[in-house]
């Protein structure tokens, strides 16, 4: 039986990766719906490339156009080094498709109605969607388990304090579904960056595809592997939202366990997520076989186009 997804998006190089790779994972994967999130570029531009991402890749879900900025209404960062001003390096989609409006008719009542009918939830940048779903309607939302890329542990993420990008920039949304009985499954930094795509990788996989959104992937994956050779000297880059994506693929390659977590909400560490006692809020993801996930995102990120979803 497929499993049925609702994925929130702010839609920037690793975003493109991981909804690419779902999408082709036709035989086990149905992306039902897609929000989208400020982040990695504007919230517009972040649903834009979503939806052409999607449709290049032969599924045919509704894209919405979620939170332009974070409960606090802090300042939005503009220019992501990684991803450039359109999340993609300049491979970003056109905006000519008038995209519907998450938080006109559709924003609680869509998400809520994901985690009543426990569709499997992904989320890929800041929480600030699924927050202000709670608003409305917390009941739906209490015991979901969406997968989350958020969190760096023993590791430092690149925002100010060492936070990762997606908590800082909204910790008060991740601090709020925390608080609000849902239980999101966090994959942190500490295991996304155990897999590494490199140039030749995803050359190999786009000669072999010869599809126009492989091409499109390894054209916008350069200058983002660029920025990690000059911050970590890595060969490649690592495709975060890739790699949270892939537990839902082969969840026995990752091992989770119950925390309770608690959020910097301002401050020096911002962003940054700490370890606390008492009863779980959350589960965090602590091992991955690398190699292996490693592995099954290079054979399903290149795969062909699959028919689009009915």
């Amino acid at each position: 039986m497929r499993i049925r997804l609702h994925i929130d998006t702010d839609c920037g190089v690793d975003d493109a990766l991981a909804l690419a790779l779902l999408a082709r994972s036709h035989d086990q994967v149905e992306i039902g719906t897609v929000s989208a999130v400020f982040g990695n570029t504007y919230v517009d531009q972040a649903a834009a490339n979503a939806r052409g991402v999607l449709r290049l890749a032969g599924c045919g879900a509704e894209v919405y156009i979620g939170a332009g900025s974070s409960l606090a209404r802090r300042p939005v960062e503009r220019m992501r080094p990684a991803h450039g001003v359109d999340g993609l390096n300049g491979q970003g989609f056109s905006q000519r498709w008038k995209l519907p409006e998450l938080d006109r008719g559709h924003g609680t009542g869509l998400l809520a109605y994901a985690a009543r009918r426990r569709v499997a939830g992904l989320f890929l940048g800041p929480l600030t969607n699924l927050a202000r779903g709670l608003l409305d309607d917390p009941a739906a939302f209490r015991g979901w388990r969406p997968i989350v890329t958020a969190g760096a542990f023993a590791v430092r993420g690149m925002a100010a304090g060492g936070a990762d990008f997606n908590s800082w920039s909204d910790p008060d949304a991740l601090q709020r579904v925390l608080d609000a009985g849902v239980m999101p499954r966090l994959a942190p930094l500490d295991i996304t960056r155990q897999v590494t795509l490199t140039a030749g990788d995803m050359a190999a996989g786009a000669r072999q595809c010869g599809s126009p959104l492989s091409a499109r992937l390894e054209r916008a994956a350069l200058p983002y592997m660029a920025f990690h050779h000059q911050v970590w000297a890595s060969d490649g880059c690592h495709p975060h939202d890739a790699v949270a994506a892939a537990a839902l693929l082969a969840p026995e390659l990752y091992r989770f366990e119950p925390a309770r977590l608690r959020v910097a909400i301002d401050g020096p560490c911002k962003g940054g997520i700490a370890r606390i006692e008492g009863p779980a809020n959350a589960e965090v993801c602590v091992a991955i076989d690398a190699p292996a996930v490693q592995t099954l995102i290079r054979e399903r990120l290149f795969r062909a186009r699959v028919p689009a979803d009915g």
